[in-house]
Formats: C-alpha cells, sequence, structure tokens
C-alpha cells in the first residue's frame, strides 16, 4: 500500500484537475479561416527576446502571433496557468508515491470525469505480458519506431547516449544508453541483444536487463515528448513554415491555399506552449528527468540537429541508414500509407496549376518561399527537395508539410497518452532509491497528455473553400476521397495503439 497524500495535494490536484477538465471541455475545433488579404511580415526573433524570462538565443520563433490566430481567451487561460503554478505548484517535493499496481493509480488519476470525456488510456499490446516491453517489438510497432537507426558500424540501434550531455535532478538515473538489434532469421523481426547504459554493458541474459530496458524506455518516451514533438514538429519546422508561407505566399496564391489549412494556428500554439514549457515550472521539466537548465540545453542542441527528411518516411528510413525487406516493419508501413495519400494529393494539386517543372521555376512567389524555408528550418530542405525546384520535389515537400503538421503531430504527441501513462513499462523517470514516481508527477503526466487530444480542426473535411478555382476544388475533393477510402482499409485492420488513420488526424498544429 502506498503512503495516503497530505491534505494539501488533495487541494492542489483538485485545483489543477479542475482546469484540464475545463480546458478539455470547452476546447471546440474552429473552421479554419482563408487566409487575409493583406498580412503584415513576421519576423523570426529569438526565444530569449519574445518570452522574457526564457534564455535561449539559437532558437527562433515568430516576433508576434498574426491576427486572426491570436486567441485571448486561450491567452488568458495560458498566463491564469502559469502564474498559478508559481502560486500553487502542480508538483512539490515530498508527495508519496503511486500505488504499486498501475491499474489503481490510473483509476486514482484518470477519474470518472476524465473518462466521461475521453477514452482512458489504452493498453499496448506489447505493454500486456508480465515484465518489462521487448524492445524488439518497441523498435518497430510503436511511436518509437522512430528512433532505430543503423550506426557507423553497420549496427541497428536506439542511441540515446547524447541525453548524458544535459544535468538531471539529482537521485534520478541517468538516460544515456544504447540498444543494439539483431535481425531475427526467419522471424522477420529485431531481438535486442545488449544496451549501454550508467548500469554498464548488459546483455540480455544478465540479471539486471530489465533495469536496463526501463532506462532505454525512459530515454524513449523523454525524448520523443521534449525532442521530436515540442522541438522539432512545433519549433524547428511548423514555426518556420508558417512564417515563409505568411511573408512569401499571397493571399490567392495557389500555394498559399494548399498550405493555409495545415499552418494556421502555428504561431498562437507555439508561442503559447513555448511560454509554459520554457518558463521554470512547466510540464516538462517537472515530469522528466532534466533540470530547467538540462533542458533548455536540449532544446537549444537539438534544435539545429534537425532533418527535414524525417517528413517524408521513405527519406527519413533511407537517412536512417536502414535496409529494406529484413523485418517487419509495421508503423513504417502505416506511416507510408499516410504519407502516399498526402503525395498523391499535393501532387494532383500542383501539377493542375504548372504544366511543366519550367512554369513552375519561373514563378518568383514560389522560388521566394523555397528560400525562405531553406533559410529559416535549420539545415534546410534540400534533404527532401534535393537542392533541385521541380514539380515533383515540391509535391514531395508539401506533402511533407502536411504530413508533419498532422501525422507526425499525432503519433509524436497525441499517441502518447497510450504509452507514458503506463509508468510501470514506461517509465518518465526513474529513481535511484527504486521508488515509484510521486503521485503528483503521475497526475500532471496525465493532465499534460489528456489535454493533447483535445478536440482541433480535423484533417479529414473537405477543404474545398480554399480553392482559388476549380481545378483546387477537384484536388481538395479528391484527397478527402482519398484519406476515406484509407480510413475504411485501416479500420478493417485488427486495432493497434501505434497505427495512426486518417480519422485521428488534425488538419494542423494547434494548441
Amino acid at each position: 500500500m502506498s503512503q495516503r497524500p497530505p491534505f494539501t495535494w488533495i487541494i492542489r490536484r483538485t485545483v489543477w484537475n479542475s482546469i484540464s477538465l475545463l480546458i478539455f471541455r470547452f476546447k471546440k475545433a474552429k473552421k479554419i479561416p482563408l487566409p487575409p488579404r493583406n498580412p503584415q511580415p513576421l519576423r523570426l526573433v529569438p526565444v530569449a527576446e519574445r518570452i522574457p524570462g526564457v534564455e535561449v538565443r539559437d532558437i527562433y520563433m515568430a516576433d508576434r502571433i498574426p491576427p486572426g490566430e491570436s486567441d485571448k481567451i486561450m491567452q488568458a487561460s495560458f498566463s491564469f496557468r502559469i502564474w498559478l503554478g508559481q502560486v500553487l505548484p502542480p508538483v512539490r517535493p515530498g508527495l508519496p508515491q503511486i500505488d504499486a499496481d498501475i491499474n489503481k493509480a490510473m483509476q486514482a488519476a484518470c477519474r470518472p470525469a476524465y473518462r466521461k470525456l475521453y477514452p482512458p488510456p489504452a493498453l499496448p499490446d506489447a505493454f500486456r505480458h508480465a515484465g518489462l516491453p521487448d524492445l524488439g517489438e518497441m523498435a518497430t510497432a510503436s511511436p518509437y519506431a522512430c528512433f532505430l537507426e543503423r550506426n557507423a558500424a553497420g549496427e541497428l540501434v536506439w542511441d540515446f547516449t547524447d541525453l548524458d550531455k544535459h544535468e538531471i535532478y539529482p537521485g534520478l538515473r541517468p538516460l544515456g544508453c544504447c540498444v543494439y538489434f539483431k535481425v531475427e532469421k526467419g522471424a522477420g523481426r529485431l531481438k535486442a541483444s545488449r544496451i549501454t547504459s550508467v548500469l554498464g554493458d548488459i546483455k540480455a541474459e544478465d540479471g539486471r536487463w530489465n533495469e536496463a530496458v526501463r532506462t532505454a524506455m525512459c530515454a524513449a518516451s523523454t525524448k520523443i515528448s521534449l525532442v521530436n514533438h515540442f522541438g522539432w514538429v512545433h519549433l524547428a519546422c511548423g514555426g518556420p513554415l508558417s512564417v515563409a508561407t505568411r511573408n512569401h505566399l499571397y493571399r490567392d496564391h495557389p500555394m498559399c491555399r494548399l498550405m493555409w489549412p495545415h499552418m494556421f494556428g502555428t504561431q498562437n500554439s507555439n508561442y503559447l506552449v513555448a511560454k509554459g514549457q520554457m518558463l521554470r515550472g512547466g510540464d516538462f521539466e517537472t515530469v522528466f528527468s532534466f533540470t530547467h537548465e538540462g533542458m533548455i540545453d536540449l532544446f537549444q542542441r537539438t534544435f539545429n540537429s534537425y532533418r527535414a527528411s524525417v517528413m517524408v518516411p521513405t527519406l527519413d528510413w533511407h537517412d536512417r541508414g536502414l535496409p529494406e525487406g529484413k523485418f517487419d516493419t509495421p508503423v513504417q508501413d502505416n506511416l507510408r500509407d499516410l504519407y502516399d495519400v498526402m503525395h498523391a494529393h499535393t501532387t494532383r494539386y500542383i501539377n493542375a496549376y504548372y504544366d511543366s517543372d519550367k512554369d513552375l521555376q519561373w514563378d518568383e512567389t514560389v522560388m521566394a518561399w523555397l528560400r525562405a524555408l531553406n533559410d529559416h528550418i535549420p539545415n534546410g530542405i534540400d534533404g527532401v527537395t534535393g537542392g533541385v525546384v521541380t514539380r515533383e520535389s515540391l509535391a514531395t515537400l508539401c506533402a511533407g508539410f502536411i504530413y508533419m503538421a498532422s501525422v507526425q503531430h499525432e503519433a509524436l504527441g497525441s499517441c502518447m497518452w497510450n504509452y507514458q501513462m503506463w509508468v510501470d513499462k514506461n517509465p518518465v523517470r526513474i529513481h535511484t532509491s527504486g521508488k515509484r514516481v510521486p503521485v503528483d508527477v503521475f497526475q500532471r503526466l496525465l493532465n499534460a497528455n489528456f489535454n493533447l487530444n483535445v478536440d482541433r480542426a480535423k484533417l479529414m473535411q473537405d477543404l474545398s473553400y480554399f480553392a482559388v478555382d476549380a481545378r483546387g476544388a477537384e484536388a481538395f475533393r479528391l484527397f478527402l476521397s482519398d484519406l476515406k477510402a484509407l480510413e475504411r482499409k485501416l479500420a478493417a485492420e485488427p486495432y493497434a495503439t501505434w497505427r495512426v488513420t486518417p480519422k485521428m488526424l488534425e488538419a494542423n498544429i494547434n494548441a
């Protein structure tokens, strides 16, 4: 039995849970508006200049929230929560650990009021058996499949050794580790054979294997939320895309209408989320292992390591050095299916407006937009376009942006509801004392993931009202038809927590 929490915690929990429930209940999807007629250009400025108190000068964001995106009620809500976090912090030292029975801990945190608004976390198949998850399965059939790569020695790995570069709280286990995988011949699957970490060089038959697996799962959980989702989708790619599109594609340009539904709301979302997470006391630093200083260092270092080819599943697979046909790849197959629908859409749309590559290259508006994207996105977009401007390279890039704003934002964000909450299998921090996560940290983790699933504008809707003419309208309608067809196909397959379907996707990055 766990120690009973003090009454003061009950009060704090009631206040913060009520706020989380109110946000979920009253946040409703809104129709995405058409582009404004005379938008004022945005500037990219250091986060330190945009958000006083956050000393980050190597990451850039828009100098303001543009009219039309600015949501005064949402901004007031975020400001109130930041203020309340200073006077009534949702997490404080010394509270008891969660119940040893994860189901009881989940029931205590995910109360009936939550379950009435949204289904409780589903248990992934990989978590159903006793003991820790099979990392070979997690490397190909979970959101963490994005971390599998081939290293310089030709080995298949999850490499999280760079996480040791950043300060963590005393009493927590360092996250730096590397998992080595081998292909099981004839089985079409991967098997984790070895893990190096602060625990040593551990092989699968070692008695410390389970603790090494916990370290790897904690590292994966941390990196996917802080780096892949927030640092890369929101800051490194989504923000610059929005700025470049607003500044260089005029209202009635066909490419503006193609991109607008998938970047609207980004600046409002990025500003509010960055303010809430980068100032002291945010979710990230009170849930995961890094101190505030360690977290900020991590953001700054990884922002500049962004690789645009992560937006295109086939290119990403190639750039990670992974082989084709050597083992089963259910997540990769799912992501390719989704991207292919988006690529078919952008190809149809672009070919409807440009008869040749030369016609496209003569469009100075598009060329200026591409130059801005190359300047604003860390390491540019040549990893997607190959450094050439053709109808095909533009279609690949634009499909990648739609994929980033919808599929990646879902898979790396909202889908973690079904993974991170099972902290017995997928810890968000590991205490060296052996204690389980405290009740307040677990509750804050739940509230943060719960609010990632609020109602937002869906991708699977008729966006033909964005078209400037019949050609564009037909392309948008065919896109919706293709999404519906893929949804029917995927809905007929057995349920899996890792699978992303069109029905789940949002049109854009919007808090």
